[in-house]
């Protein structure tokens, strides 16, 4: 592939859009509107009501090269990662930067030090800056989190770019020959095959699993039951149950009559908690923990933000391989939990910590430890002062619960967008009119990685607000691999 072959296609694509007429503009915003209906790309209100997540009309063009070094990346700081379970049970050190409630360590002593069982398995995604834009090279890449309980896109990814594809065949992929688009890996088939190995890893030799929701909140993706019926299709028996639908009988799982392998969780622990407060007996999930059979395991409790000082702070240098240590200096993001004390600051000089939040407010973003969603990010730059010393006091007066990061860059692409409401299309029965013409419009960009041993797959996503997430309305960027032929 030559080095300028990708900006070269996304300069044909802006072409082909800027050149449509109203009347093919409103046939591809109905086909649009078709595909994500057919597809359930639906994000779900707290109350439960549906809304279309919007999709990006411009893919990413993604280099077979780029994704084999993504996932040799990806895979290396996983791997990191997953030591930290075993460290947790070992460091109050570590404990302090990842506090858990009592309740949670009461479930966490399940796989106590003494009672630690080797394969932990976590099906996570790995969230980064990076944005396949008309870039010929990809510069300046940093992890921005972790994502190991419930993670988003596994349904989204690959549906969102067959909706796309339907869009560009109509003409587009004739004009980029030699190049052809290809899908990427299929993360639902990661999944099964991860959760297959782990069943043959832990021995059970049938394959019936359960993807495990709570049913006391509405909102949020509609993944699970899409997953469910996707396994189904594969031939791989699969049930959505809440964890009060589940018993015990002589230690083992069951749904009714069916004796459960594999659990895959959508709840964090926390929710779990909630419900055996409310009085139900959650006995038979902890004897599941017990015996490994949940996805993500105990060890996906872990990925606190905080869990970024343990990477890029010397005082747990000793803790990694010379390989890892690299891998930290260069892809992430200096990180420490908010209390007063001495540490070294992002150029290494030691300083107290509070007041440097204050100074370098600028460099810095703080988020809490546990949030999801992009709830709670305030991003220096874009905050006033007296808002930001107002939240930094509060983060102090919670150790554990904040974390100052250094500020990462986050790209702004451009992408072609409907006109007539701001943002994305409108829905066919609103007449031409409605759908006006093509433009072309800044959004900030960021990907998440799924990575498994044998794969790896992207979630794009893109906002105006530069916290990009889909649950604060942004949207999904559709990703095909470029090959000739």
């Amino acid at each position: 592939m030559t080095l300028k072959m990708r900006k070269r296609i996304v300069g044909k694509l802006n072409k082909y859009f800027a050149s449509l007429k109203e009347e093919e503009i409103s046939r591809i915003s109905r086909i649009l509107s078709q595909e994500i209906q057919r597809l359930n790309i639906k994000y779900l209100s707290d109350s439960g009501k549906a809304r279309d997540i919007r999709l990006a009309l411009r893919p990413w063009f993604i280099k077979p090269p780029e994704m084999r070094f993504f996932h040799r990346l990806i895979y290396n700081f996983k791997a990191a990662h997953h030591k930290l379970c075993r460290m947790y049970l070992h460091s109050r050190r570590i404990q302090e930067i990842m506090p858990l409630t009592s309740d949670e360590k009461e479930w966490f002593g399940l796989i106590n030090k003494n009672r630690f069982q080797k394969y932990q398995e976590v099906f996570g995604r790995w969230d980064t800056n990076v944005s396949f834009d008309e870039r010929d090279n990809i510069r300046g890449i940093k992890f921005l989190e972790t994502n190991t309980v419930g993670i988003g896109g596994i349904h989204y990814i690959p549906v969102v770019s067959e909706g796309i594809r339907e869009i560009l065949k109509l003409k587009f992929e004739k004009d980029i020959r030699p190049y052809r688009l290809r899908f990427q890996a299929d993360p639902r088939d990661l999944l099964a095959a991860q959760i297959k190995r782990h069943a043959r890893l832990i021995g059970r030799g049938d394959l019936n699993v359960i993807f495990l929701e709570n049913r006391d909140y509405l909102g949020g993706t509609v993944e699970l039951p899409e997953l469910t019926k996707y396994f189904l299709k594969r031939g791989i028996k699969a049930i959505l149950a809440d964890p009060r639908d589940l018993r015990l009988k002589g230690g083992e799982i069951y749904y009714r009559d069916t004796n459960i392998d594999i659990i895959y969780r959508d709840s964090e622990l926390q929710e779990l908690i909630d419900i055996e407060r409310k009085g139900h007996n959650m006995a038979v999930l902890k004897q599941a923990f017990v015996n490994n059979q949940v996805i993500s395991s105990i060890a996906g409790e872990l990925d606190h933000k905080s869990s970024f000082e343990i990477f890029t702070n010397p005082e747990f240098a000793g803790l990694f391989t010379a390989g890892e240590r690299a891998v930290f200096r260069k892809y992430l993001p200096w990180t420490r939990v908010i209390k007063e004390r001495k540490t070294p600051g992002i150029d290494g000089r030691g300083i107290d910590l509070v007041p440097y939040v204050l100074k370098n407010q600028e460099r810095l973003i703080i988020k809490p430890s546990r949030a999801y969603g992009g709830k709670g990010v305030m991003i220096g730059q874009l905050t006033e002062k007296s808002k930001w010393a107002d939240y930094a006091a509060k983060a102090s007066r919670k150790p554990g619960g904040y974390v100052a990061q250094e500020a990462v860059d986050i790209r702004e692409e451009t992408f072609p967008v409907f006109s007539g409401d701001g943002f994305g299309y409108r829905k066919p029965n609103h007449g031409l009119a409605a759908y006006g013409k093509i433009r072309f419009e800044k959004f900030y960009s960021v990907s998440g990685f799924v990575v498994t041993p044998g794969a790896i797959a992207v979630l794009g996503r893109f906002s105006k607000d530069m916290v990009v997430n889909v649950a604060r309305k942004g949207g999904i960027i559709p990703a095909f691999l470029l090959s000739i032929g």
